[in-house]
């Protein structure tokens, strides 16, 4: 049995699958993950089932919480550029080869810890994805003076570009905590479980609280997967209408489009998602005589005070909750012409993607899909569980392992994600060639995926993302290569479309 869960800006999804069959439901954010694991665990046993959980806490975090957590930036660049732009700069240096050049002076670090004020902490050396020791020494010393839980460090994020490293230590450190307080509520449940990333693909929890950002942008990938998955249909644009927001996801050859580098509040990051484009209206968009780009409680239909576009659908004939609330605070009239107003601005979006087909999956698709279609001209469908299309992209969706690999064959060293691996070469003699050393980081992928739970099938899709490799000479004479590659588990299902 595998369980999916996403959590929206207001509804949590849950999806049952079970050889192929599939359950789906539905539960207000108020009840909390924690309760939502005890409800369902009446209907399947969830500690010998795969749980995986899309979760939007990072996004709401980084858009409501920005600028209220505060993040103390300490860089660590060694000679050369000035990044003091990107936080206070300090001694100590680890060079490109991996060599701890410069001690850190712990004196200074302390002083930075006690003078400032700080919610978070972001550690970042320039070149600790080939050497981690720097960044370990001052989490050490600030573990001090700040909880674990909200010290980031930058070599989690594995990729080279220092500042765009930086960018992304520091959102993580903005969000670290929220990532650990739900992973130890889903903990109290299931020792055991997954997240599901931006990218479309399925990590253990543990690599998500090194690099929270890892889960940024999930629900947009999870909907495009269940949508693809519920319908056959490889490409097609996905429409997702959901409490808070409605989204939009083209599907091509049965995936989404990843974005790389992706901007979050004017900070360029080494994030990877999903390519998505969102409107700020849902089911629960307050009507104050039009329409507003927010939430304001529920929709009157469900017990709130305000109307909402659920309210303004229940005025026009529909029958969500309690619809005859809905009609005694809205006329038809003022509702049509906001509906249409909504239709509109969707419909204008979708006549910018050269798709034939839209997908409609959000608990108001069955209400507002076909009207958007027939504005946009295009043919539209709207599969079973469509409501809950999100949860089934998180259940069908598999083990996707990013590993960032770096050989130094002149010192016989390997780093994997980071850490340093000084017994890999033990069974190689002389110097590897380059397709030796790639096989090398597929296998390590492969075995990193397989000891958190993959099974073969998630394995039979790995790219090699990056590759660059030059010779070490000294004296005329080659003495080493080191090589930089980066391979993944490409998203994707786990399970045959139904």
């Amino acid at each position: 049995m595998i369980v999916g869960i996403d959590v929206g800006g207001t509804n949590t999804d849950v999806a049952f699958l079970s050889e192929n069959q599939v359950k789906t439901f539905k539960f207000p954010n108020e009840y909390g993950v924690e309760n939502i694991l005890n409800r369902i665990s009446r209907e399947v046993d969830i500690k010998r089932s795969r749980l995986i959980i899309s979760t939007s806490v990072p996004l709401n975090a980084l858009t409501s919480e920005f600028d209220r957590i505060k993040v103390l930036s300490l860089v660590f660049p060694g000679p050369g550029l000035d990044y003091s732009r990107y936080g206070i700069v300090m001694r100590g240096y680890v060079n490109h080869r991996g060599i701890y050049v410069e001690e850190i002076n712990e004196e200074e670090i302390v002083k930075a810890l006690e003078g400032e004020e700080y919610d978070a902490l972001a550690i970042s050396s320039k070149f600790s994805i080939r050497n981690p020791v720097i960044e370990h020494k001052v989490s050490e010393v600030a573990s001090n003076f700040i909880d674990g839980d909200r010290i980031a460090l930058s070599h989690h994020v594995g990729l080279i570009n220092f500042p765009l490293r930086i960018n992304t230590t520091i959102l993580n450190a903005k969000i670290a905590e929220k990532v650990k307080k739900l992973t130890e509520s889903v903990k109290e449940i299931k020792e055991e479980f997954f997240y599901y990333k931006g990218d479309g693909g399925i990590i253990p929890w543990q690599i998500a609280l090194r690099n929270p950002l890892e889960l940024y942008n999930s629900s947009p990938a999870a909907v495009a997967y269940g949508a693809y998955f519920l319908t056959g249909i490889k490409d097609a644009l996905v429409i997702d209408i959901g409490g808070t927001t409605t989204d939009l996801v083209l599907l091509k050859d049965g995936s989404p489009e990843v974005e790389e580098k992706v901007e979050i509040n004017g900070m360029r990051t080494h994030v990877r998602c999903v390519r998505s484009f969102s409107l700020p209206y849902g089911g629960d968009s307050l009507y104050s005589g039009s329409l507003m780009p927010y939430r304001d409680g529920k929709s009157v239909a469900f017990g709130g005070d305000a109307p909402t576009l659920t309210d303004l659908l229940n005025a026009l004939g529909a029958e969500i909750g309690s619809f005859q609330r809905s009609r005694e605070k809205v006329g038809r009239a003022d509702a049509e012409r906001e509906v249409e107003r909504y239709v509109n601005s969707v419909a204008e979006v979708v006549r910018n993607y050269r798709v034939k087909t839209i997908i409609g999956t959000g608990y108001l698709a069955q209400h507002l899909v076909p009207r958007i279609a027939e504005a946009a001209g295009r043919r539209y469908t709207i599969p079973e569980h469509y409501g809950s299309a999100n949860a089934v992209g998180v259940a069908v969706s598999r083990i996707s392992l990013t590993l960032y690999a770096r050989f130094d064959t002149e010192r016989r060293l390997a780093i994997f994600n980071g850490e340093v691996d000084q017994e890999q070469f033990e069974s190689i003699s002389g110097h590897p060639d380059d397709d030796e050393l790639v096989e090398l980081a597929i296998e390590r992928a492969k075995e990193l995926a397989l000891k958190y739970g993959a099974n073969e099938r998630d394995l039979a899709d790995i790219d090699v993302m990056y590759f660059n490799s030059f010779n070490i000479v000294k004296g005329g004479i080659k003495r080493g290569k080191i090589v930089d590659i980066i391979v993944q588990i490409k998203p994707g299902l786990c399970c045959d479309v139904v």
